[in-house]
């Protein structure tokens, strides 16, 4: 991206300019404005499928560390920012950082494109393309220090883990506790040919509760023994193993069919996704197994799919954070 992007466009949400494009439009080319959006989405999706840097133990550990620490967007648009500007610490909107802060984006700034909620897009930039206008007051330690622990409490735990297990019901995904072996903390399977009961109150202020029928696709048995932070972080795991299509989709629109991906590679997503979910919202929590053993040892990654990572993170996370319309669960969450 060069510095001109943010002269043309401006400093902060993209406008979209329809009578330039509907002039520039080739004959055949759809310019309305939901298109245009879509494209631009798209275009920001190839440059996370395209992303190769992350092909050492270090590239990765790193991206991990700071998609878990840096809470104030989704997990998607962060790891955006880390594709086209590694090392970022803190970004904001050149408004955010002038009202918020009292800073202003310096000339030489690099915007960095990120996806805006009822978008498409929006510029944000780093802390360091910033400076200080007159009468700025001092950084605070959210900014100066985006990594240091935050510690979730039990009770906030919980309230995730309630709210994702009630979430899973409207997608169709059972979650039960069962005896399984010692080594295993989890298990998900594919499932059929049985319905989910799912309560909600009645539209029009009315207390009246309705209750909606769901098809059963999945079905997720978590270990009896674990206590509530395993067990939310187990739970993601299996999650993303649905989320990422390594059980196929039962639908294209929610997610690609990716069935018959190597092991490896089906375990490197889950535990890349149980880990931030994870960390994001308890920042001193340790890092699975497999993921410790292998980014210790200086070990390559696999080629696995960045985007599914980060858009099963950022799924995740929305199930945990509030309670959605069963029929707006199954829809893409990956910005805010």
């Amino acid at each position: 991206m060069t510095t001109g992007a943010a002269g043309l466009f401006g400093q902060g949400a993209l406008e979209l300019d329809l009578e330039g494009q509907l002039e520039l439009g080739l004959p055949d080319e759809d310019t309305s404005p939901a298109s245009v959006a879509e494209q631009a989405r798209q275009s920001i999706d190839d440059l996370v499928r395209g992303a190769q840097r992350y092909r050492t133990s270090e590239q990765y550990r790193a991206l991990l560390r700071f998609v878990g620490s840096f809470r104030r967007y989704a997990p998607y648009n962060v790891v955006l920012v880390d594709v086209q500007r590694p090392g970022s610490t803190y970004v904001l909107t050149a408004a955010r950082w002038r009202e918020a802060y009292g800073r202003a984006v310096r000339a030489d700034a690099q915007p960095l494109v990120v996806l805006q909620p009822r978008g498409p897009v929006m510029f944000v930039y780093d802390v360091s393309d910033t400076e200080p206008l007159e009468g700025a007051r001092p950084l605070p330690p959210e900014v100066t220090d985006p990594f240091a622990v935050a510690v979730g409490s039990e009770a906030d735990v919980r309230a995730r883990l309630e709210r994702l297990e009630d979430n899973l019901v409207g997608l169709g995904i059972r979650v039960s506790t069962g005896r399984l072996g010692s080594q295993q903390a989890g298990s998900a399977r594919t499932a059929s040919g049985r319905t989910l009961r799912r309560e909600r109150r009645a539209r029009g202020g009315r207390q009246q509760t309705v209750v909606e029928q769901v098809p059963l696709r999945y079905e997720v048995v978590l270990a009896e023994h674990l206590d509530v932070r395993a067990r939310l972080v187990t739970l993601a795991h299996e999650v993303a193993h649905v989320l990422c299509g390594h059980l196929g989709t039962p639908d294209p629109l929610w997610w690609p069919d990716r069935r018959g991906v190597d092991h490896d590679v089906e375990e490197w997503e889950a535990e890349s996704v149980a880990y931030l979910v994870a960390r994001r919202v308890d920042s001193s929590v340790q890092m699975p197994p497999y993921l410790h053993h292998h980014l210790r040892d200086g070990l390559q990654p696999p080629v696995f799919s960045l985007e599914r990572v980060a858009k099963a993170t950022g799924d995740v996370e929305a199930y945990c954070t509030r309670r959605l319309r069963t029929a707006e669960i199954g829809k893409a969450r990956t910005t805010s």
